[in-house]
């Protein structure tokens, strides 16, 4: 019977370890999926807007209210391609790129991870819009 419950608390033991990995593996996914999403629909209203501008800038703000985007505290780093545009929008980067005849803007968004035994995991989501050409 000493045999059957050490059998038992490791079998208990794995089951809990599986949950933890599965449940892991769902959020990652969730929130992956998440970050891409705005990433992909921002670089949408900047495309709309023709640049970062007044336009665009509502559509964004309208955006990460709508896909519930939690903002984290971050400072844009600078990258070798593209100037980072100041902006007001807190959790998001955005960087010009200026090509000669058009230009197009780099976007960052974060998965964020609240685990407990990590403090607020922050994994960035890069991507480039559309060419946006200079008609002047």
């Amino acid at each position: 019977s000493m045999k059957e419950s050490i059998s038992y608390t490791y079998l208990l033991n794995m089951m809990l370890v599986f949950i933890f990995v599965s449940f892991s593996v769902v959020m990652v996914t969730i929130s992956y999926t998440k970050a891409y999403r705005i990433n992909s629909k921002i670089a949408d209203a900047i495309e709309d807007a023709e640049g970062y501008n007044e336009k665009s800038v509502n559509e964004i703000n309208r955006l990460i209210s709508a896909f519930g985007y939690q903002q984290p505290n971050i400072t844009c780093k600078e990258r070798s391609t593209g100037v980072v545009v100041e902006t007001d929008i807190k959790g998001i980067c955005i960087y010009e790129i200026d090509s000669g005849d058009y230009y197009s803007y780099g976007i960052t968004t974060y998965m964020l991870f609240d685990l407990p035994l990590v403090n607020m995991l922050r994994i960035p989501v890069y991507n480039i819009t559309e060419k946006i050409y200079k008609f002047n």
